[in-house]
């Protein structure tokens, strides 16, 4: 396979990483609304906590370094924090 055809590979799961990005962050605003009407905070150490050791764990077994995976989702995790404070009022709308 040429390069090209490789680039268009990755370029193809690129686009299915924003796709789940964007599903992830809907969710976000569905769990912001939840937490709302829950008075729960926005950010919750403990699940933070688990969501990296289970990614951790994960690109463990898929033999990716688990440090870079780590620091994808604690990114991920603000996003989504960010998103349950800009759906509560509490964020910086652009």
């Amino acid at each position: 396979m040429e390069i090209t055809g490789f680039r268009k590979q990755i370029d193809k799961i690129d686009q299915q990483i924003i796709e789940l990005i964007a599903k992830r962050q809907k969710i976000a605003t569905e769990i912001a609304h939840w937490k709302f009407q829950k008075g729960a905070p926005i950010h919750d150490e403990t699940r933070m906590k688990e969501i990296l050791a289970q990614v951790f764990d994960s690109a463990v077994e898929h033999n990716i370094d688990p440090v870079f995976i780590q620091k994808i989702f604690e990114i991920l995790i603000a996003m989504s924090e960010e998103r349950q404070k800009e759906s509560s009022g509490e964020g910086n709308l652009p």
